[in-house]
């Protein structure tokens, strides 16, 4: 059963680790991502900093609209179409997949792939898209902020580091929501794969490894996604009814081990699943024949 944290009036967040129950309550009507403030202190402080950090002009990032969304359902479907290698377009240029093949043999740092990497992402999008140390360092940042509360975060917001990495973020996707999720937080999972490749590449046994086997040790899921909940309901996942504004905290990375897949890493076949898992997919493939 999950765990939740609940004290009235101050929080009331439940902790979800088991891939079933992760199942049962992204598919639950009642569980959705408008991040309305309500509910108890830390709740609407949560909600709060969601809307103030990952939004565009108004607009939250594509991850955390909800699931009737029009405007997010159409661009979801229209990216999975046409993103590479949809059309036979390759995912990443040669020079590209050699930086970072080069990386996964063990050698470049961990900083050039970044940048390589947050580069195809962006392409993908804008083909003059331009990354560097400070775009990547940026998203760095914005993937650290996402972690939740934190001493080193209330200092980034008071020096105005956040809120000048998220400006020059925005800046690089020309305040695209979807290009700014993919190059400052969609990224950081490939980068992630890539590392877990370099490891398995100094194994003795690599060049025995399918690459079904590769990707299915490499890939992983975003380590947690927030929901709120819309209106009471019961469910099994939790001892008594979860009330509106309750915050629903799936914490994919805890539940991967046990439920490795495209289902988890990439949501497939949920209403919420990635445009870009056929693009992602392609990309480690390629650097791993590569290498």
């Amino acid at each position: 059963m999950a765990r939740r944290i609940r004290v009235p009036g101050l929080v009331d967040i439940v902790l979800v680790t088991e891939p079933e129950e992760i199942r049962s309550l992204d598919d639950e009507q009642k569980v959705d991502r408008n991040f309305v403030r309500r509910g108890p202190l830390l709740n609407r402080l949560i909600t709060r900093r969601i809307r103030r950090w990952f939004h565009i002009q108004g607009q939250l990032l594509p991850t955390l609209v909800p699931r009737s969304d029009g405007v997010r359902r159409e661009r979801q479907r229209q990216l999975a179409d046409s993103l590479p290698p949809a059309g036979g377009r390759p995912v990443c240029s040669d020079i590209q997949l050699d930086r970072l093949a080069h990386f996964v043999r063990g050698a470049g740092s961990r900083d050039d792939a970044a940048i390589t990497v947050q580069e195809v992402v962006g392409k993908a999008f804008f083909p003059d898209y331009e990354a560097d140390q400070a775009s990547w360092k940026a998203s760095e940042l914005i993937d650290r902020f996402r972690e939740g509360f934190s001493l080193r975060a209330i200092l980034w917001r008071i020096t105005g580091r956040l809120r000048r990495s998220r400006q020059l973020l925005l800046d690089r996707a020309r305040q695209d929501r979807w290009a700014m999720h993919g190059s400052a937080i969609g990224m950081h999972g490939i980068l992630k794969a890539l590392e877990r490749m370099r490891d398995l590449r100094a194994a003795p046994d690599a060049t025995s490894l399918g690459e079904g086997s590769v990707l299915s040790r490499c890939l992983a899921p975003p380590s947690q996604v927030p929901r709120t909940v819309e209106a009471m309901f019961a469910t099994p996942v939790a001892a008594k009814h979860l009330r509106p504004g309750t915050v629903v905290i799936l914490r994919l990375g805890e539940a991967g081990p046990r439920a490795p897949g495209p289902e988890t890493v990439f949501m497939h076949g949920h209403w919420n699943a990635c445009p870009a898992e056929a693009f992602v997919t392609e990309l480690l493939r390629a650097v791993w024949r590569r290498s």
